[in-house]
């Protein structure tokens, strides 16, 4: 690489930090438009110990139909991947009892319109396909019913390219939906929610199975088939919910526990750089540039990614993270110092060698820690949302890390060494004893036996 060459891609690297530290931080207006923007370090959706949030408790109606527990326990699964789905992968779901009664209590944190989320969650409705428009039972016949035919509702987009709902039916449901289908073939269903009229339907094929797509000749927009599907698959719950409490909750952790974690935070990356200079010098510098790149795309993944939500584990798992590109730094710069000292290679030659060298062990050291963040996920999605929270930013400090430590500072160091080469101790490099250097360097000589052929 040139000398210019070499400025150039420098000066888009600093270039693009400073305008990645400008978009993280910085609000303005856009234009003339009503809407503006905000740093996107500011819009990382936070959990219920940083935040607050709002609660909601449900106090569960038996009706006699099946096993209780079975239910209630499908119940709590079915507001957990709803709300999972609405991008609160910190929200909790638990269940109680007292005095014989079970509650099921719901957490939402960091929620910026709660009406409207307790308005599509926090009423649970009852759902009914019916064969006619009426609420006069002696009128009409239940085709299909959502807590015992429906499995799933979702906003899906068809092959024109306009939000539909899609419907995915049980083992029952399954059945029932082709009778229904094939019944009422060219005729119109009703669907009502909480025993209120909500849309007519026309069905225009028999479906057997079991999968179905709710359209709108003029097409939904994406908040309305968002609000038509959550109700539908509130409509899915196994037991009856009556809401027996809601309110608002505080930061678990207090109001200034951001603030404290930020300066905390921000003097411990700054000792690091000046560590990462002062042990490794040029190769510290570049080190330093590469963690400032990592860690503006660490917070820019977790502000653009829905399942990401920031609590006291998933800091912890930034943390952890940012430690690992730092380790990953280190290990190829030792390697690079034991290229250069044992042998009389120059220092291109040695950072060449010592990345290559090194890459071995930093991935083999980063897939484990991926495959275990990856297990947590899975674990804890059924168990403990704090061990999603920590899972999630470590899975994707790791892959980070490793793209920015491999690929990130090794860019930067081939644009260190054409502006100089030659002055070692400029990168914190140092030739060893002529007698190690010897050593190192000497070639194993192979011994090749002839034979005598007589002619």
């Amino acid at each position: 690489m040139s000398k210019t060459k070499s400025i150039v891609v420098l000066s888009i690297i600093c270039v693009f930090i400073a305008l990645m530290i400008v978009f993280a931080v910085v609000d303005f207006p856009i234009g003339k438009s009503v809407y503006d923007y905000h740093g996107y370090a500011k819009t990382i959706s936070l959990g219920m110990d940083l935040s607050g949030g709002i609660e909601a408790v449900y106090r569960v109606t038996d009706d006699g139909i099946g096993n209780l527990d079975q239910r209630i326990n499908g119940t709590v699964s079915s507001l957990q991947s709803l709300l999972i789905d609405k991008g609160y992968t910190e929200a909790t779901v638990t269940t109680s009892e007292n005095g014989g009664i079970h509650y099921i209590t719901v957490q939402v944190p960091n929620v910026d319109d709660p009406e409207r989320l307790l308005n599509l969650i926090g009423r649970p409705a009852s759902l009914e396909f019916r064969s006619a428009q009426s609420t006069d039972k002696s009128e009409y016949e239940v085709l299909i019913s959502g807590k015992e035919h429906l499995d799933n509702a979702y906003v899906s987009v068809d092959n024109n390219n306009q939000y539909v709902i899609a419907l995915q039916f049980n083992a029952a449901g399954t059945k029932k939906f082709a009778e229904v289908t094939k019944e009422y073939l060219n005729k119109s269903i009703y669907i009502y929610v909480n025993d209120a009229f909500y849309t007519e339907v026309n069905v225009q094929a028999e479906i057997a199975d079991g999968r179905a797509i709710i359209s709108n000749n003029s097409g939904y927009s994406y908040e309305e088939a968002n609000e038509f599907a959550t109700k539908l698959q509130s409509g899915t719950f196994g037991v009856d919910l009556t809401v027996y409490s809601q309110s608002l909750i505080s930061a678990t952790l207090g109001q200034d526990v951001i603030k404290w974690a930020l300066i905390a935070g921000a003097c411990g990356i700054g000792v690091i750089l000046i560590f990462m200079v002062l042990m490794y010098r040029l190769l510290g510098v570049a080190a330093d540039i590469a963690l400032l790149i990592y860690i503006t795309l660490l917070l820019w993944f977790c502000a653009v990614l829905p399942w990401v939500q920031l609590t006291l584990a998933g800091i912890a798992g930034i943390l952890l993270s940012i430690g690992m590109a730092v380790d990953a730094n280190v290990i190829i710069f030792e390697r690079i110092r034991d290229e250069f000292r044992t042998s009389s290679k120059s220092i291109q030659t040695s950072i060449k060698t010592g990345f290559k060298r090194s890459t071995g062990a930093i991935v083999d050291g980063n897939v484990t820690t991926i495959i275990g963040s990856v297990v947590l996920w899975i674990v804890g999605s059924a168990t403990s949302t704090s061990i999603v929270g920590f899972a999630v930013t470590l899975f994707i400090g790791i892959i980070l890390s490793m793209f920015t430590a491999l690929l990130v500072t090794r860019l930067i160091l081939k644009c260190f060494v054409p502006l100089n080469s030659t002055n070692e101790k400029l990168y914190g490099l140092k030739r060893g004893k002529i007698e190690e250097i010897e050593e190192t360097s000497e070639t194993p000589v192979t011994e090749i036996e002839t034979s005598e052929v007589d002619a």
